[in-house]
């Protein structure tokens, strides 16, 4: 089953039709109850939270996600393990990941992502296409790394920070939870949590409103 039935679901679908491990029953899909048993490209859109509830019984064990929102990402991943199901990570035939690396659950790594040697990529992680990811990084759980968006050696990017398109963070930078860097912004210095960062060199915009880190 794919968590999402958005743009980044057709990208999971694609990745997953073609290592071929994988038989696709359906897409789950709780934003939109007017899709339910509509199709999506080839496969059924086949419900939110109730058709999520009774996967078990139907003997399905595996979630792909597909939701390009971080926080939505994270609340199904989190429900997923709850549930005692598992989250399928799919890689790419046409992406590089290092032997050397390390993977978690329910990461997706598109095509021409390439992950270095000695870099760990934890749950739920987004490695979009030809982003690039240099050795000796650490990219924290529900991160995203947008395509076309590079990575120097020893960069930390925290949970749920969003790395926009074409970005680049320099070597050793700290990206804080829940931080969004713009597309096109060159990261020069670390950039704390719960942030929005943009321009060459980034600099603090305003505070990420969306960010747990921020009081109500």
């Amino acid at each position: 089953m794919i968590w999402g039935a958005g743009g980044h679901a057709t990208v999971v679908t694609e990745i997953l039709e073609i290592c071929g491990r994988w038989s696709i029953v359906g897409y789950l899909d709780e934003v939109n109850p007017g899709r339910w048993g509509a199709t999506f490209g080839d496969y059924p859109i086949l419900g939110g939270e109730e058709a999520f509830q009774g996967l078990g019984k139907q003997g399905i064990r595996h979630i792909a996600l597909a939701l390009g929102d971080n926080r939505a990402r994270q609340r199904a991943g989190e429900a997923t393990q709850e549930m005692g199901l598992e989250c399928v990570t799919a890689i790419h035939p046409n992406a590089y990941v290092s032997p050397k690396a390390a993977i978690g659950r329910g990461v997706v790594c598109a095509a021409g992502a390439v992950v270095g040697p000695v870099t760990n990529i934890s749950d739920g992680v987004i490695v979009n296409t030809g982003a690039t990811i240099d050795h000796g990084c650490c990219v924290a759980s529900y991160a995203h790394i947008s395509p076309g968006a590079s990575l120097g050696g020893e960069v930390a990017v925290g949970e749920g920070a969003w790395i926009g398109l074409g970005a680049s963070v320099l070597d050793k930078r700290h990206i804080g939870e829940w931080t969004i860097i713009g597309a096109g912004a060159v990261v020069t210095r670390d950039i704390p949590a719960g942030v929005v960062a943009f321009g060459v060199p980034a600099k603090i915009q305003r505070q990420n409103t969306s960010s747990p880190n921020q009081a109500p």
